[in-house]
């Protein structure tokens, strides 16, 4: 079976936050949908069973949603999908908000506050469903990441930036911003590209890397 097929059902991805017995958790999710109307919206969040997050979403029963953008920063995603919350303070390394003591990403698109009111188990996963109590969009105004555009665009470039968070002990801090010459959209995640990566496109017209020009 070739397992790669299925990286083309369509899916987000997203940053769950939690709290944990002694600050705060989170990990990648893209099993996320709304099961319920607009009057009274639930989202179904589906969490792998051995992860820390999954441990602290079934205990305290709450946890946050961020929707992220195609303009993320590749060490977000590997932040939050390639190390364990049991030994690692995820959070420390991204600019983020607190609401209401659960965390949320400042650079998403929208966000979410989740309350689990019932669960589907499965051999590898749990299917939370989650009233949703709190919703809100973000400032970012490009469109939302999508796992395969994850897969085929960024997800070299994330491996690449966890191998330098991993050699250098802290996340990327360069300040430069970038600007597409043809929409003027600008990149102004609050963890910048130093280069953007090969694959980088425009999340608001599609364009590539080398018609991108560095902003003051």
């Amino acid at each position: 079976m070739d397992t790669s097929a299925l990286f083309k059902i369509s899916y987000g991805l997203y940053v769950v936050g939690v709290k944990t017995e002694n600050g705060l958790g989170g990990c990648i999710v893209d099993a996320v949908g709304q099961v319920a109307a607009n009057d009274n919206p639930h989202i179904m969040l589906a969490c792998m069973k051995t992860s820390y997050t999954h441990e602290c979403i079934q205990k305290t029963g709450e946890c946050t949603l961020s929707v992220l953008a195609a303009d993320t920063n590749p060490f977000v995603i590997a932040n939050f999908g390639f190390q364990s919350g049991r030994d690692t303070e995820k959070w420390a390394n991204v600019p983020h908000t607190m609401k209401d003591g659960l965390p949320f990403l400042n650079n998403a698109c929208a966000y979410f506050r989740l309350r689990v009111v019932n669960s589907l188990e499965s051999h590898t996963h749990t299917m939370f469903i989650c009233e949703v109590s709190d919703a809100e969009n973000g400032k970012n105004p490009a469109k939302p990441l999508i796992y395969n555009e994850y897969q085929v665009t960024m997800k070299a470039a994330a491996n690449e930036a966890f191998q330098k968070f991993k050699e250098n002990g802290e996340p990327p801090k360069n300040l430069t911003k970038w600007r597409c010459p043809l929409c003027g959209y600008i990149y102004e995640g609050e963890i910048p590209f130093e280069e953007l990566p090969d694959t980088w496109r425009c999340p608001l017209c599609g364009v590539g890397k080398e018609l991108f020009e560095k902003s003051a």
